[in-house]
């Protein structure tokens, strides 16, 4: 259009230029004097040409200003969008950010109130079991003071028919036997204050007895003697008083021993009771308990048949390790409690050690690793290398490094752990026992290892496809490997038949580990 326009222009002052000539340039016009009119109409034609460069100009100009402001109102225009772009896409992200930590908290709340009914639950399942062990210590109660009652009438009954035959009889043979009464009841009563006296001094020797017996290995008849111990303390302390306590929570710890984790269960249980209720406040021995509990519950996680669906006891065993692991914390709060700083403690180091055994019957091995190291650093600095329970961590951790299959640092372990222990206790004890048991299974698991190495691609050619389950299964049991796994797991079974009895779990496990090497040889 702006070409357009400039030709037009063009057109027209030529068409102007004409007719000025026309008008005063020709031969025929006003001036005679040619020359001034040509210059005048140059003159003019000048002027006009510069007018309409002026024109030109201006017009460019303006265009240009117009194209200017088009350009800006269109980056104006750019710039608001985008920032109504940037504006929306910044509320977009608030709105969304804003669902995110409604729905954060929303899952929060959900989880807190998750806690909340798992910990109702469990206060109101401890109320029903503590109010059934009330119950049934009232119900004990109500029934020895009736059977007392009972007796009472029964003495009150005979002492009247004597004094009824008595006044019937003269009163000097009434007076001699009432003098002979009366002698017989002060001796009597002389007699029960020394046997009083007697009694607790026999209770504390058997409760040392019984402790020996245990640091010997005779769980049972450890058991045994704690019993008749508890027998003569409940007669003269009563039946809630923490000494008789301590002697219920050892009862516990020896049925632990002999594979009774029922049994051993209820006990420890027996034991927290009384030191809850024996009105001198929170015992410092009531932690120790509690700790022993979760060790029943660990038992019972370790002692799960694992037959039928395994979706079953899976389910079994998390339960009993979850209830282990909860008294092991709660323990370790009571001992931390007690503990100065960061000095090393040794009831925390052995329930640190216990949460250990948890998280190794859960599979998480790199956990328990971090537990048992942490227990041993601590043992060591309070007991020295020379412990058996510094023996028993060393045990463990070898324990966690089977599970990872470096089966090489466990065996290292496993035999630090057995030096430790035969140095202490002798080949013959039943702790050495279960190191021997445990480093029979690492060669189980170290053959099975070294058979997964291995190239064993001809098992799957004719003829030996058909050989190939007996032949694998014979692979991964065989030489010096085979040899040591043998010797160990013979040594674990004859002192768990001697020391343990043919019903104990351990026993029973090595029976059955006996069996299945004499059918590896068979074949």
């Amino acid at each position: 259009r702006a070409a357009t326009a400039v030709a037009l222009l063009a057109i027209m002052l030529a068409m102007l230029a004409g007719e000025t000539y026309a008008q005063y340039g020709g031969r025929g016009g006003y001036y005679e004097d040619d020359d001034i009119t040509d210059r005048a109409v140059e003159y003019y034609m000048m002027q006009q040409q510069a007018q309409q460069q002026r024109m030109q100009e201006e017009m460019i100009r303006r265009k240009q200003e117009e194209a200017e402001l088009a350009r800006q109102e269109a980056m104006r225009r750019s710039q608001q969008e985008e920032m109504r772009q940037e504006m929306m896409r910044q509320e977009a992200m608030r709105q969304e950010a804003m669902r995110q930590e409604a729905m954060r908290q929303e899952a929060m709340r959900q989880e807190a109130m998750r806690q909340e009914a798992m910990r109702q639950e469990a206060m109101r399942q401890e109320a029903v079991r503590q109010e059934a062990m009330r119950q049934a210590m009232l119900e004990a109660e109500e029934e020895e003071m009736l059977m007392q009652q009972a007796y009472a009438q029964q003495q009150a009954y005979a002492q009247q028919q004597a004094y009824a035959q008595q006044q019937a009889q003269q009163q000097r043979a009434k007076n001699i036997h009432e003098q002979q009464f009366q002698q017989a009841q002060q001796k009597h009563q002389a007699q029960n204050a020394a046997a009083v006296a007697g009694s607790m001094d026999d209770a504390t020797t058997l409760a040392e007895k019984g402790t020996l017996l245990m640091s010997k290995g005779h769980y049972k008849n450890a058991l045994v003697t704690y019993d008749k111990c508890l027998a003569i303390q409940l007669k003269h302390l009563g039946d809630l008083h923490p000494i008789v306590a301590h002697t219920v929570d050892l009862m516990g710890v020896a049925l632990l021993r002999v594979g009774a984790a029922e049994e051993a269960l209820e006990t420890f249980e027996k034991a927290a009771y009384i030191y809850e209720n024996s009105g001198q406040g929170v015992h410092p021995d009531l932690a120790l308990t509690l700790m022993h509990v979760g060790q029943a519950y660990e038992l019972e996680a370790e002692n799960v048949q694992r037959v039928g669906p395994k979706k079953e006891w899976l389910r079994q065993i998390e339960e009993y390790s979850n209830q282990a692991y909860d008294f092991y914390e709660k323990a370790l709060e009571m001992f931390q409690e007690r503990v100065e700083g960061n000095e090393p403690d040794l009831d925390v180091a052995n329930v640190v050690h216990a949460m250990g055994n948890v998280h190794n019957i859960r599979g998480e091995y790199m956990e328990a690793l971090r537990k048992y190291k942490y227990a041993l650093e601590h043992k060591m600095k309070i007991l020295g290398e020379d412990d058996p329970s510094v023996g028993w961590t060393k045990n463990n951790i070898g324990n966690a490094f089977k599970g990872l299959y470096k089966v090489d640092e466990a065996l290292k372990w496993y035999n630090e752990a057995l030096s430790t222990v035969s140095k202490i206790f002798g080949p013959d004890h039943p702790e050495v026992a279960h190191v021997h048991w445990n480093i029979a299974l690492c060669y189980q698991t170290k053959g099975e290892v070294d058979a997964s190495k291995r190239k064993l691609g001809w098992h799957n050619s004719w003829p030996f496809k058909f050989f190939s389950a007996a032949t694998k299964k014979r692979i991964v049991h065989e030489g010096k490997d085979f040899e040591a796994m043998v010797k160990h797991l013979n040594h674990a079974f004859d002192v768990f038949v001697k020391r343990l009895g043919e019903d104990h779990v351990s026993t029973q496990r090595a029976t059955q580990a006996i069996m299945a090497v004499r059918e590896l040889v068979r074949d």
